[in-house]
C-alpha cells in the first residue's frame, strides 16, 4: 500500500481491494511514440551505413536522430512508471485514487456518497477487460468514478463498490451498525440478543404450562 494512502486512513478503516488500470491506457497512449521510435531508429541505421553522406554531415544526423530517439524513449519510460506508480484502492470508507510521479495527486470518494452506478463496456473492453464505472454527481451529471475510464475487472469492481456503498448508507443513516469496523451492516449488532438456536427441539415458547411433559403421557 503507498505511503500517500497510510497517512489519509484512519483509525477504523482498511484497504480492501487495490489495482491500477488497465494496461491498455498505456498502449494507447504510447502507440504513436512507439511508432516513431521505430523510425527513428531505422532512420539512424540508414544514415549511419549511408555511404553517400559525407562523414561530417552522417554523424551530425546520426547524433540529431539519436538524441530525438532518446527523447522520445524518456516520454515512454515516464508515462509507463506513471502508471506503474498510480495505485486504485477500495477501503471500508471509500474510493481512492492516487496518481502522479513528482506532484502526487490523490482523489477520494466516499462510499456513501455513491448512489447510482453505470457500469459501462466498449466492444474493445470486453474483449480486453476493461470497463468504466461511471456516479451520478450532486448536479445530476455521470462523471468516471474517481478519474478512471480504464478500470481492469469492471464487473469485480461494480459489485464490491456497489455493495460496500450500500452497506455504507445504512450504517450512516443510523438504523444499523458496524461495531467490529469490516464496512458491513453488523448481523448481530451490540445490544441485541441472537437468535435462539431451536435446532435440539427444546423451545420454551411451545412447553405447555405447569411445566414440562414426558412423551406417553
Amino acid at each position: 500500500m503507498a505511503k500517500d494512502l497510510d497517512d489519509l486512513l484512519a483509525s477504523d478503516e482498511s484497504v480492501v481491494l487495490e489495482t491500477r488500470q488497465h494496461w491498455f491506457v498505456v498502449v494507447r497512449q504510447v502507440i504513436v511514440r512507439l511508432l516513431v521510435l521505430a523510425l527513428l531508429a531505422v532512420v539512424i541505421a540508414y544514415v549511419t551505413n549511408a555511404d553517400w553522406l559525407d562523414g561530417s554531415v552522417g554523424d551530425w544526423l546520426g547524433r540529431i536522430g539519436l538524441i530525438g530517439f532518446l527523447a522520445v524513449a524518456a516520454t515512454v519510460a515516464w508515462t509507463v512508471f506513471g502508471w506503474l506508480t498510480e495505485s486504485f484502492y477500495v477501503t471500508t470508507h471509500r474510493v481512492v485514487y492516487a496518481h502522479g510521479i513528482l506532484n502526487r495527486n490523490v482523489t477520494t470518494t466516499p462510499l456513501v456518497k455513491i448512489d447510482e452506478m453505470t457500469l459501462r463496456r466498449p466492444v474493445l473492453g470486453r474483449m480486453l477487460g476493461f470497463g468504466r464505472l461511471e456516479v451520478e454527481n450532486a448536479s445530476g451529471g455521470r462523471e468516471p468514478l474517481a478519474g478512471l475510464e480504464y478500470l481492469p475487472q469492471p464487473t469485480r469492481l461494480y459489485q464490491v463498490i456497489g455493495d460496500r456503498a450500500r452497506n455504507q448508507r445504512m450504517i450512516e443513516g443510523g438504523a444499523h451498525r458496524d461495531d467490529d469496523g469490516d464496512g458491513f451492516v453488523d448481523r448481530n449488532p451490540a445490544g441485541r440478543q441472537a437468535p435462539v438456536d431451536r435446532s435440539n427441539g427444546d423451545d420454551d415458547r411451545w412447553r405447555p404450562s405447569g411445566g414440562s411433559t414426558t412423551a406417553g403421557s
